[in-house]
This record gives C-alpha cells, structure tokens and sequence, in this order.
C-alpha cells in the first residue's frame, strides 16, 4: 500500500464497512480533526506525539481508534509494532482490537493483507498489532510506531502508570504516536488522563488548561511544547443520539454518571446517590403497616450515627414493593443506644404482635453480636450479612434500582427522606457503595433500606403473601456504617 496514504484517504478508499459489516463513513467533524491530526509535513514527521479524542459515549470512539490502528498498521514505515491497550486484556479484546478484526473481516482489501490468530495481527508488511493489557510489563522496552488507547481514565493503578511511562514515543522512528479515545474520568483518580487532559485543553475548557484552541467551531486544542492534539466535545453529534436516548438515560443513571458518559464532563468519585425528585416520585398517600410479609433491614450504631429499621413488603397486586415500616433511634451526648431496648424489643414485637410473616431481614451486627445470639434465642431466624465489596455494591445498587424506576411506594416520612439524599454513591471499578460527603449528615435509615430492598429482591415476591411461610431473618455482621463514611 502507498506509505503516504493519509487516514482521510486510507479510511474513504479501504474501510467501506465497520466491524458489524455496516456501511461507514467519516462524519464530517471526525474529518476535520483526522485533517488536523495527522497532516505530515515535507519530512514526513507529525507534529503531534500525543492525540486524545474525548467525547460522549455512543460517538463512534472504538471504530475511529480501530480504523486508525489498521492505517497506521498498514500504511507507516514497516516492519512497525503497534500495541493495543486498555485497562485488561479482557477489555482490549473485547474493543478495539475486536473492532480492527470486525473492520479486517468485512473489508476484502485488508483482509488479503492480514492474518489475525488470537491476539495479535499480523500484516504482509512484516508489522504486527498486539492487544495487551494495562498492567503488562513485559512491553517495557518496545519499539512502537503506535500505541491505541482505550479508556484511559480507568488507568488509576501504579502499575498501568508505570507501564504509560515506560511506553513513551520512541524517538528512533521518525514518528512514535499515543492516540487515546476515552471520556472524561473521576476528579482525584482518574489522576493519568486528568494530567494530560489539562495538559492539552484551554482555559475555555479548564481553569488550569495549557494548551490552546484551534478551532472555531470544534474543540480542538493544542499544547505545541508537549507535542498535544486533544479534541475534548460535550456535545452529542451521532444521528442515534436522540433525546429520546438521552431521556431513558437520565432515568437509569446516577447524575454524575450521567454527565461522565453523556456530556463528558469529569466527576468526583462521590456522587449524589439520588436526586429529591426521583425520591419524591415515589412518595404516595399512605401510613405504616406492618401487616402481610416483611423484609427488613438494620444499620447499627449506639454512640456517634444513628441506628436505623427499615421493613418493606410486596403489594398484594403487584409486583411492586412497599415501605412498610421504620424506625430511626439517635444517640445523646454520654448516653448510647440501649440495643436491648430499641432495636431488639421493636423486632420482638414485631415477630409476635403483629400478623406478620419476616422472611428475611439484613442487619449491621458490627455491634450486635450479643443481640444477634438473643434474637437467634427468641426464635429468629437469623442469617449473617458479612461486609464485603460486593455485598456492599448488591445492597446499593438494589435500592438505586427500586427509586429510579418507582418500583417502591413510600409514605411520607421526612426523616427517612433526609437520610437518603445525604447519601453519596462512590464508585469504584466494577463496585459502588453508599457513603456520606459530611460526617454530620447521616445516611443510617438510607443503609438500612438498601438491605430491606436487597433482601426483598433476593427473595422475589412470596407465592402467597396470605399464607406464606416464615422462612428467615438475615443479619449482616459486619456493614459498618462508620465505615460507609470513610471513619473507622
């Protein structure tokens, strides 16, 4: 293939199809900044070493990083080793380099020219396309013309910082580029993309940006002395980016993950866990009622928080659920929660009062070890709820789940509410878990009711909520709620 092809021609003339063999072709802003990109000058050099493309989810950033690797691959001085990257090899295989062999598959020009085993791409030029993961030592040392990307706000490790270090351009090849489609990260984690990304934008984008707009129209900036091209957009500019998409969106996402994925736009870890009119929303006319089927959930404190008894049940027509129940107790200055007398006699009495079924109940025992081996003694069926990520993550993505589609009707109950919007998600990698952004602000019944939702949905809606069995009290041992804050 001609070696001065440029990506505009190259992707025009060879890549007719994407990687589900649909038809494709630039839109006119991916043109223009491809156009500013990489234009070589008379030597052949570009003036860029780092190229970032930001934008919002659904934008098309995996097939332009993969039919950019394929021109590269095919096009620049060979024999060249290009290396695939992102945060795990499952990732990387799963993306990009599964989009460059889509692009190959359907594609009859590249095709003739490629083989493509497992892992690695392997051109009659003598170049070779390697997916390898982010933590990956042993590409320490190579001699790349090109390293893709992908999603580099989840690079937060030392080890995949290290590994970015190690990989930087080779100044042997007369070119070395680092192209990265990603959007926006985690404001003190995503702590790589965060440096480069202020690196590259302007003051228009970022207060502490250093580079500078060349673009009227498009955001496009660039940092000449670090050899930077960013493009960094807000805006949705894909056919399939209806409002409709947008408004199912904003009905299923967190606010803060909303504005990362949808408006690209950097986030703190710490997000609003739920916004007061998707709480609001489900506040119906009603009062408490302990009648019928309960699941119930206990966050435990007796000096500093709160300790907190939510109870929810299944509506008898429908599969939706319904607070049923709760109780907060707040601790005085030298006077801690008598456990015996809040939360142990209200389950008593509950258990015998009441006609009422407990199918299941979680609980933070973290301080309840003796009130746990009473209420097993009274004849409570009592399982343990150990503190684990993923626990942690089921129980708050259950009552995230439940509020956001107004699969739960609640009665007016301020404290209650209050507690839930202090609540803050924080979102890790693959896990997520409720926390509060101050440490006066308590969050105690908003746990609470993310283990009553948990143990409903683990259990599913009883056969028959009139003559249903009792089956068990689940007591989580360990779900801190100092913990949830951050203070051990």
């Amino acid at each position: 293939m001609n070696k001065n092809i440029s990506p505009l021609t190259f992707i025009d003339k060879l890549v007719k199809k994407n990687e589900l063999g649909q038809a494709f072709t630039l839109m006119p802003e991916q043109w223009e900044i491809l156009r500013l990109a990489f234009t070589f000058d008379e030597n052949g050099r570009l003036p860029w070493d780092t190229v970032i493309y930001s934008c919002v989810k659904k934008s098309g950033k995996t097939t332009l990083n993969g039919a950019l690797t394929l021109w590269w691959a095919f096009t620049q001085e060979a024999p060249n080793e290009i290396l695939v990257l992102a945060n795990d090899l499952e990732q990387t295989l799963a993306r990009v380099f599964r989009t460059m062999e889509g692009i190959i598959q359907h594609n009859p020009e590249l095709q003739a020219e490629a083989e493509v085993p497992t892992k690695t791409i392997y051109l009659a030029n003598g170049s070779t396309v390697t997916a390898i993961s982010g933590d990956y030592q042993g590409a320490a040392g190579s001699n790349h013309g090109w390293i893709s990307y992908d999603e580099l706000w989840a690079y937060t490790s030392e080890s995949s910082r290290r590994l970015f270090e190690e990989l930087t351009p080779v100044p042997t090849r007369k070119n070395s580029v680092r192209f990265i489609t990603t959007y926006a990260g985690f404001e003190g984690e995503s702590a790589l993309l965060s440096e480069l990304y202020k690196q590259a934008v302007g003051k228009d984008e970022h207060p502490e940006g250093q580079g500078e707009r060349i673009h009227s129209d498009l955001p496009i900036y660039v940092n000449r002395e670090a050899r930077m091209l960013a493009y960094w957009d807000h805006e949705p500019r894909m056919k399939w980016q209806t409002q409709e998409y947008y408004d199912s969106q904003r009905r299923t996402l967190r606010p803060g993950t909303f504005r990362r994925l949808h408006r690209n736009q950097w986030v703190s870890s710490e997000n609003t866990f739920i916004e007061p009119a998707a709480y609001d929303a489900c506040v119906e006319p009603g009062r408490p009622d302990l009648s019928g089927s309960l699941f119930i959930g206990v966050d435990a404190a007796i000096r500093k928080d709160n300790l907190a008894v939510v109870a929810v049940k299944y509506d008898n027509h429908s599969d939706s659920l319904m607070l049923a129940d709760h109780k907060i107790w707040k601790p005085t200055p030298g006077q801690p929660i008598n456990l015996e007398a809040s939360v142990e006699f209200y389950l008593r009495r509950i258990y015998s009062q009441y006609r009422t079924e407990i199918l299941k109940i979680l609980v933070d025992p973290y301080q309840m070890a003796r009130s746990v081996q009473t209420l097993v003694a009274a004849g409570l069926p009592v399982e343990e709820y150990n503190q684990t990520q993923n626990n942690l993550t089921e129980a708050t993505e259950a009552l995230y789940s439940v509020l956001t589609t107004r699969g739960i009707r609640l009665y007016n109950a301020p404290d209650l509410r209050t507690h839930v919007l202090n609540a803050v998600s924080i979102k890790k990698p693959r896990r997520i878990r409720l926390s509060k952004q101050k440490t006066g602000n308590k969050i105690d019944a908003c746990v609470a009711l993310s283990f009553a939702m948990l143990a409903a949905v683990q259990y599913g809606r009883p056969p028959s909520l009139s003559d249903a069995p009792i089956r068990e009290i689940v007591v989580n041992t360990q779900f801190d709620c100092r913990r949830l804050s951050g203070h051990y």
